[in-house]
């Protein structure tokens, strides 16, 4: 159990880098291509398409499960605050049961979505084109990683609240 949690550690850091290297790129990427049509007619080649297909889509599904690890999607504990230790445990097994299905779904549907692309050699229909289906696999390796984390969250809450817990030096309100 451990050694999974290490693992799954690293791969959301991983992604959580990866994704923070698609963002600087995507800033140079739209920067470039505003300077550029400053002096040429045409725009850069394909960088709708790019941005839409790659960038966004890995800007959303890469960090989630990173950012579940530390806590940080958004939660309303108004009424949550007021229940006593067993209540919140209760609570957070049944939301955490719900979320582990649904995402496990979400990963097993866009898999083979992205599967699909991959084989048929999905491209945008544009003056450039665009390979779309490498950014297609975003999605379930973003939603996978989310899954095993919401997992192992899952199976470790009867027992603890650590996962739980939100570290106020890495998370507060005024962020």
């Amino acid at each position: 159990m451990q050694l999974l949690m290490k693992v799954t550690d690293a791969l959301s850091s991983l992604l959580m880098v990866a994704s923070i290297v698609l963002a600087a790129a995507m800033m140079l990427h739209v920067t470039l291509d505003v300077i550029l049509s400053q002096f040429s007619p045409e725009p850069l080649p394909g960088t709708v398409e790019i941005v839409s297909g790659y960038y966004m889509v890995a800007l959303v599904f890469l960090p989630l499960a990173f950012v579940e690890k530390k806590n940080g999607h958004i939660h309303v504990d108004v009424i949550y605050s007021l229940l006593p230790d067993r209540g919140k445990t209760v609570l957070d097994v049944i939301a955490l049961t719900f979320s582990t299905f649904y995402l496990a779904l979400l990963t097993y549907r866009t898999w083979f979505d992205a599967l699909e692309k991959f084989e048929v050699g999905e491209y945008s229909m544009g003056m450039f084109s665009v390979a779309l289906w490498p950014g297609r696999f975003f999605l379930p390796i973003g939603c996978g990683l989310l899954t095993v984390v919401l997992l192992l969250k899952l199976i470790r809450r009867p027992f603890t609240n650590e996962d739980m817990v939100v570290e106020s030096s890495d998370m507060t309100a005024g962020d």
